[in-house]
């Protein structure tokens, strides 16, 4: 039997197979309407080619897809670890008994209509499908969630059918199903992979730390994003989520700390926002890395992915433009990071490189047009990663319209440098414009974004974006050396 909520911490993957690697999955509600849920969902296992046993249940049709249906989960001969409910609200509570008495694992309700509408029926359905969960031991994701996306076992709900069929770093745990879904497919193009991602809804039985401890214990999962709308046991998350941050980065965007955010979150899922202040105290002693949107998201997703064990402070930005320098100071310097000066030694070799005016040799360091050619400031890059007062080089580097080819020897500029160094490099890349026009420059944009991304070179949209992210990783990394000391 698996391990109740509240009992004790999950602290063994074992504890959560059958939800993320179920050997046979029910789809209670399949049918061949792609537009419905249950069509969605059982269409997508079989074209993600699902290995274990698929079953469609639905009294009302005769096959789905070719494939036999059966009336109750109890005619299933076999086994069933999971099972999917896409049922009508009034009929998951019998559907949710039908599985414990068949013997089910695990279960995940998509349906909504329960206590997130605030009416006394949908509160009483969720109350005796949380009593069935205690009394028989099956275990429950939502209702009012899309479930589960595990890329191992070519499970997904969410629903997502082209999400990436390749296993990753990242857990991902969050009760909303629609963020939990666009965020993985915003990750798609910045080579983001997940282990694991799971949107729980509202978390009638398991909750948001048996997944958040769950994620701490498995192996495959080296960090942890997180979006919290309520919380259970708080005590409870707070042991969870220190142990876990001792062992893994934990990025957690929490949502309702507002008036309007907690009136919002209260119909979504029929959680309670909760008081900023004590969230804010909650992520100072657990070394919790807190997150607003979707995009700091991924950006630390992207950081830790390509810096992962990054400690030092010492910056030197590389760019175009004096404007785009002097933002860079005012970046840098609430993010606890520095832009030493250069030696004389290293002005003297970069002042050679560059025409007589028009620039700026110094941290950083302005050569002049916005747009700039990769291989003319190669000596410049090498010059500034050779110096030893540096520890990391932001490299802002634009596409312009005037060069709307990706040209692979300028793509090896920076990884070149890079290479031969042994310094971290950061790339911006600003999108070059808002119109519809310049889509063939955009896509340039992108082709170098990928290439630096696939050699290890972590790429932000701004120069704001890549030092959020950058100090995130430091001070995460500090975190770990006053604990782990």
């Amino acid at each position: 039997m698996l391990k109740r909520s509240g009992e004790f911490t999950l602290t063994h993957p074992n504890d959560l197979e059958p939800l993320f690697h179920p050997r046979s999955v029910a789809v209670v509600g399949a049918s061949n309407d792609i537009t419905k849920f249950g069509g969605r969902t059982y269409l997508s296992l079989k074209a993600r080619r699902y290995r274990g046993g698929l079953y469609a249940v639905n009294p009302g049709v005769t096959e789905v897809d070719g494939d036999r249906t059966y009336a109750r989960v109890q005619d299933i001969p076999g086994e069933v670890d999971m099972a999917i409910v896409v049922v009508a609200a009034p009929h998951v509570v019998q559907t949710v008994a039908d599985c414990a008495e068949k013997g089910v694992r695990a279960v995940q309700i998509l349906t909504a209509g329960f206590r997130e509408t605030g009416s006394e029926k949908g509160v009483l359905w969720e109350e005796q499908i949380a009593r069935i969960a205690r009394e028989s031991g099956i275990r429950i994701v939502g209702p009012n969630c899309f479930g589960i996306y595990s890329p191992e076992s070519a499970l997904t709900v969410l629903p997502g059918p082209d999400f990436p069929k390749e296993s990753g770093p990242v857990g991902l745990l969050a009760q909303s199903g629609g963020l939990t879904s666009f965020l993985v497919r915003r990750a798609m193009g910045l080579g983001i992979r997940f282990s694991k991602a799971v949107s729980y809804g509202n978390a009638c039985d398991l909750n948001e730390t048996d997944y958040l401890s769950y994620f701490g214990a498995d192996d495959q999962t080296r960090m942890v994003g997180a979006y919290i709308e309520g919380v259970r046991d708080g005590k409870r998350l707070f042991e969870v989520t220190r142990s876990t941050s001792l062992r893994k980065p934990v990025f957690i965007w929490k949502g309702g700390l507002t008036a309007l955010g907690s009136r919002a979150v209260a119909s979504h899922t029929a959680s309670l926002g909760g008081s900023r202040r004590i969230w804010e105290g909650f992520l100072r002693q657990t070394g919790v890395i807190p997150v607003v949107g979707i995009d700091e998201m991924i950006d630390l997703m992207v950081g830790f992915l390509h810096l992962p064990d990054f400690r030092g402070r010492r910056i030197s930005v590389v760019s175009g433009g004096g404007a785009i320098t002097v933002a860079a100071c005012d970046e840098l310097d609430p993010a606890g990071l520095s832009m030493p000066e250069f030696s004389s030694r290293t002005r003297e070799t970069i002042r050679a490189l560059l025409p007589a005016s028009g620039n700026t040799v110094g941290n950083p360091l302005d050569t002049g047009p916005p747009v700039f050619l990769l291989p003319t400031v190669k000596p410049i890059l090498e010059a500034v990663a050779a110096s030893d007062r540096i520890d990391a080089v932001i490299v802002q580097h634009e596409v312009g319209s005037h060069s709307p080819d990706f040209v692979e020897a300028a793509a090896q500029v920076i990884p070149s440098v890079r290479k031969a160094s042994s310094k971290p490099f950061l790339v911006t890349m600003p999108a070059p414009t808002t119109s519809s026009d310049a889509m063939d420059v955009e896509m340039v944009r992108r082709k170098y974004r990928e290439w630096y991304l696939e050699r290890g070179i972590p790429v932000f949209d701004t120069l704001h974006r890549a030092v959020r992210a950058l100090g995130a990783v430091i001070r995460y990394n500090e975190f770990l050396a006053r604990h782990q000391s």
